[in-house]
């Protein structure tokens, strides 16, 4: 005997990442990698001796207290291509993170981080080592946005969205040359980290807004028919 009985399903119509990114969005990342390529040129070049007032190490920051070298040193970078490598990352994460989040998350929390990214890297290195290059907000700007989207694409299943995931971190956290000792791993491995927690910290405060984006319908379809009609109807997101 063929039943004849109507099934339903859910459907994820819309979520927070269905929208388009804010009008800001390519504003805010251009203005960042302007202010890299400006301010890595007064690195290279020294004008007024301010190339110089830059880079942070131990010794200028723990022992002469200039504290703000723990941000300055985020856009110095030391030759041409770690200047593009970092470009092309704070371009297009940052397109991502100030179109769908907040200003406060990017660029705001992402240049205190890298302050505080950089704090926690000069206390593992020798105090005459000097420090430059904003890799490590790339990274926690790489980390958040994964962990955003795993939470917030649910129009995907969980497979699918790993699988993306997984793709995306293979391209921003392993790099394609060997090992170079002049970089520092651990800038990347802290800002990672403060990513992966960033990004979960603020989708859990910001949950109930991301769940009011989130549209859901209820398909019921009936056994086959000559018209084949379906019904559907809008059911609240809290049954996710």
């Amino acid at each position: 005997m063929v039943s004849t009985a109507p099934h339903s399903f859910l459907v994820v119509r819309r979520t927070w990442l269905s929208r388009r990114p804010h009008f800001r969005a390519s504003l805010i990342a251009a203005w960042s990698v302007f202010a890299l390529i400006m301010m890595s040129v007064v690195y290279w070049r020294n004008w007024g001796g301010l190339g110089a007032l830059l880079p942070a190490s131990g010794e200028a920051v723990f022992k002469n207290h200039e504290y703000w070298r723990l941000w300055s040193a985020l856009f110095a970078h030391a030759d041409l291509g770690h200047l593009a490598s970092n470009s092309l990352g704070i371009f297009v994460l940052g397109y991502f993170l100030s179109g769908y989040f907040s200003l406060w998350f990017f660029p705001v929390a992402a240049l205190f981080i890298g302050g505080f990214t950089n704090y926690l890297t000069l206390l593992s290195y020798d105090p005459a080592v000097k420090l430059v290059g904003i890799s490590g907000v790339v990274y926690w700007m790489g980390a958040a946005w994964l962990i955003l989207y795993l939470l917030l694409d649910q129009q995907r299943t969980k497979t699918q969205r790993l699988l993306r995931a997984f793709g995306v971190a293979l391209g921003v956290f392993f790099p394609a040359s060997a090992f170079d000792p002049s970089v520092s791993y651990l800038a990347h491995w802290y800002g990672f980290l403060l990513g992966l927690a960033s990004g979960a910290v603020y989708y859990f405060v910001n949950r109930k807004t991301f769940l009011k984006a989130l549209i859901i319908e209820q398909v019921v379809e009936d056994s086959p028919s000559e018209d084949g009609l379906q019904e559907s109807k809008n059911v609240p997101p809290e049954i996710l």
